[in-house]
């Protein structure tokens, strides 16, 4: 009996003991989508994207239309072979005529899904790269900040669970680190973006006073 006693209070001893080095440690939270977004790195690469979308969707533009008039005069022709009133003379050279815009039609429509299925890739690859290389920049700075700040765990707080719901439902505001670790990611960034961030902030700030004297 007294062994039993003696195992029980071990026991409660070591989940004591367990619960209290977890309530020492020092957790903080961060929202790693804003921090990726409003990170400069982020936003540069975004506009060369954008430019670079532009310049593919001009191209795709041109063999769009090119596909689309070999359409149109295929349809032409192939309605003038079928035309009754033609002597078999013309008829043959109209059927000719059809099969050789068919065969430029069928080139143009391949040269337009081996457009779009090569510079989806390229643009999808190249998105991927940048995700890869900014996450790692940030996780850095996150690791550094850490250390130098004895925290123990870090949450991301943008995160969502499979059914679309906020993986951390509440945290006290005091241990968000994402401020601090945005300052650190935007210290070299440059004087434009700098004061596009300044008249963001600006905005939001006037937005939030306009709804609070609407409340009123």
């Amino acid at each position: 009996m007294n062994s039993l006693i003696k195992c029980n209070l071990i026991a409660v001893a070591l989940l004591v003991t367990a619960w209290s080095a977890s309530a020492e440690q020092k957790i903080a939270f961060i929202n790693m989508e804003r921090v990726f977004d409003e990170y400069y790195k982020t936003k540069t690469a975004n506009v060369q994207f954008k430019a670079r979308g532009e310049e593919i969707d001009v191209k795709r533009k041109e063999l769009v239309a090119k596909a689309k008039a070999l359409k149109a005069e295929f349809d032409k022709i192939n309605a003038e072979y079928r035309d009754k009133s033609l002597n078999e003379n013309s008829r043959e050279k109209k059927r000719e005529a059809a099969e050789d815009k068919l065969s430029e039609l069928k080139e143009a429509e391949g040269n337009l899904m081996e457009f779009d299925k090569v510079f989806k890739k390229e643009i999808a690859d190249q998105m991927r790269q940048m995700q890869l290389q900014i996450v790692g920049e940030i996780r850095g700075v996150i690791q550094t900040y850490v250390v130098e700040n004895k925290i123990d765990i870090v949450f991301d707080s943008s995160g969502k669970t499979l059914n679309n719901v906020e993986s951390v439902m509440y945290f006290d505001r005091r241990t968000d680190i994402t401020d601090p670790i945005l300052a650190i990611m935007n210290k070299n960034a440059p004087e434009t973006e700098k004061k596009n961030d300044v008249l963001t902030i600006t905005n939001k700030n006037a937005s939030a006073t306009e709804k609070k004297k609407d409340v009123k």
